[in-house]
């Protein structure tokens, strides 16, 4: 299943994803899912809550971000306490949240934090016609889905501009083509 994050509060902000083992010092590859570029690099001495993907087990942890580099294009964490490839496979496959705020800015004056869509209308961008709200998105590696509740039925809509052509801010509407998307 999905996560599903509406409520930042949850888990936090789904930035990444643990990789397997880098080297012997317990430095381990990660897979970066976070808008932000600087996500990880900026924020040694922060504590990230990480947990597996599947909510049968439940394992989680709390662990402060010692250290990072590139290997290439390759992300490289260390946290603190982890410190041989044994103990980092432990934790290999987890999901990486920030409990933090987000208050990154991305530079790009035109871009939106997909959590500011969460209760605007959405109207069929051909007709005009209110099918429904946001009422949530999944944050996927591949691409942003909003989760549209449309008379008490999920619809889920890449985000993506040609299926979301237009946000109105000021009206606090959200424009989709729905011929593609309702259907």
């Amino acid at each position: 299943m999905p996560v599903v994050n509406p409520d930042p509060s949850d888990q936090g902000i789904l930035v990444g994803k643990m990789g397997r083992p880098f080297g012997v010092r317990g430095f381990g590859r990660v897979s970066v899912l976070s808008d932000n570029p600087d996500r990880f690099l900026d924020d040694r001495g922060e504590t990230f809550h990480l947990a597996t993907p599947s909510r049968v087990n439940g394992k989680s942890r709390r662990l402060v971000l010692e250290d990072t580099e590139w290997k290439g294009d390759v992300l490289l964490v260390k946290w603190e306490g982890i410190d041989s490839p044994e103990l980092l496979k432990e934790i290999s496959g987890w999901d990486i949240f920030w409990e933090g705020p987000d208050d990154w800015i991305p530079d790009d004056s035109e871009a939106q934090k997909i959590s500011d869509l969460i209760g605007m209308r959405v109207l069929d961008s051909l007709t005009g016609t209110d099918v429904g709200y946001i009422s949530g998105f999944y944050e996927r590696p591949g691409q942003d889905l909003l989760a549209i509740d449309a008379k008490g039925r999920e619809i889920l809509c890449p985000y993506v501009e040609p299926l979301v052509p237009r946000i109105d801010r000021d009206r606090r509407e959200v424009y989709v083509q729905w011929g593609i998307v309702g259907i």
